[in-house]
């Protein structure tokens, strides 16, 4: 019998959008308080959100994944933390993998080694497939800087009205809060630009 349900949603990035994730878990009934998101690479397990699930979770309790994938993408200690649910008593739903769900006869020695056998298939293709998006990105990267593309935050030009507003910050005239505020620029921005300026 299933005491509590829980859901746990991952994406690997902040740009990337959980909501379809999350639609399906409440498709599957789980209320909202109980589904857990976190915006984390799957290359670990030192994720605060994952690790604060697994301190509520108890024995007798579900816990749902969109996928093996959304769980971690590192076969080795996937595997292992797949286990620890497994010897604290608590079920594991894949929705998209329901073969490797848990169940109550996991004394069935046969139906366990098997899927054990398949865990570890979709575990070392949840680690390939990072490692091929890895290498992509670098590949990518790569590409971009011999086509002399600029990569990362985009240049802030300095203009001849930034120069006025950090001769009059150098002077004291004004305080950093209002070269900023004039320069509509962000704190980090603005000190970026005085050393650049000042290095020049």
């Amino acid at each position: 019998m299933i005491l509590k349900r829980f859901a746990y949603i991952r994406v690997s990035s902040k740009e990337q959008n959980e909501d379809r994730q999350l639609q399906t878990m409440k498709n599957a009934g789980i209320e909202e308080r109980d589904i857990f998101i976190e915006k984390k690479s799957g290359k670990n397990f030192d994720r605060p959100t994952y690790q604060l699930l697994k301190q509520l979770v108890r024995e007798g309790d579900e816990l749902i994944f969109d996928s093996i994938t959304r769980m971690g993408r590192t076969m080795n200690e996937t595997l292992k933390e797949y286990e620890w649910f497994v010897e604290q008593g608590i079920h594991l739903t894949f929705i998209k993998e329901p073969m490797i769900n848990t169940s109550n006869d996991q004394d069935d020695v046969i139906k366990v080694a098997i899927q054990k056998v398949i865990l570890t298939v979709l575990a070392a293709f949840a680690e390939k497939e990072r490692m091929d998006i890895k290498i992509r990105q670098a590949e990518g990267i790569k590409a971009a800087k011999l086509k002399g593309k600029h990569l990362g935050r985009p240049k802030t030009v300095i203009t001849g009205e930034f120069k006025e507003i950090y001769l009059k910050w150098k002077k004291k005239e004004i305080s950093g809060v209002e070269a900023t505020k004039l320069a509509k620029v962000s704190k980090a921005t603005f000190y970026r630009m005085v050393k650049e300026i000042e290095n020049n």
